[in-house]
């Protein structure tokens, strides 16, 4: 260990200055400070996005100038992050809050997607728009005080459908068609059936039983 010499190296020298953005876009800028315009680079931890006006800090290395942050911004409070890559948020251990005072959008250019145990919305109106729904799952309840459905075309294909209505009032301004393997039609106490004409047609039998039948 006695033939091992240390290595120095010369400190680069920084020295840091304010500056007054000017004008630029994405990670480029041209700044003015006390010795003049020059162009100077956003440095990656500065997640503000520089808008003319804002007081801001430059680092010069060398050559190289460095937007670190933004003093101040003394026309408006209004803040853009800006990412230059992908980017997560995590609270491995925690909870995530975000709260606004006022309006809150996620828009994106492709996806959204929300992955959770549970997701709970509790707002007093909601407005969903789209040109096509999906929504796939083992069971839904729905429950609402009053529903109100409008479509040009409904298509139902179930199994077993189940019913059970108070009352019930239907307008069919068409047809009202109506097919079945067998047909059974049970009412506790009066059936009227009103028609300009009926026509009953069977291919073998017609049975009608009760203590009194009336005809004409």
């Amino acid at each position: 260990m006695a033939n091992v010499l240390p290595i120095h190296q010369q400190a680069t020298v920084t020295e840091n200055e304010l500056a007054t953005i000017q004008g630029g876009f994405a990670n480029d800028y041209m700044v003015l400070s006390e010795r003049g315009v020059f162009r100077a680079n956003k440095a990656y931890s500065c997640l503000v996005q520089p808008i003319p006006g804002d007081k801001v800090l430059i680092a010069n290395i060398a050559d190289e100038h460095y937007i670190l942050a933004i003093i101040e911004r003394p026309e408006t409070n209004n803040m853009t992050l800006s990412f230059p890559g992908d980017v997560a948020f995590e609270a491995t251990s925690g909870a995530l809050k975000l709260t606004s005072g006022k309006q809150m959008s996620l828009t994106s250019a492709e996806k959204i997607q929300s992955t959770s145990t549970e997701i709970g919305i509790n707002t007093a109106n909601m407005k969903v728009q789209a040109n096509e729904c999906s929504v796939v799952g083992d069971k839904a309840v729905s429950q609402w005080r009053e529903v109100n459905s409008f479509s040009s075309a409904m298509n139902l294909v179930t199994d077993r459908l189940t019913q059970r209505i108070k009352n019930s009032f239907k307008t069919v301004e068409g047809l009202d068609q109506q097919t079945s393997l067998n047909f059974l039609q049970t009412i506790g106490k009066t059936l009227s059936i009103r028609s300009r004409d009926a026509v009953i047609t069977a291919r073998k039998d017609v049975k009608i039983d009760g203590e009194r039948i009336h005809m004409g």
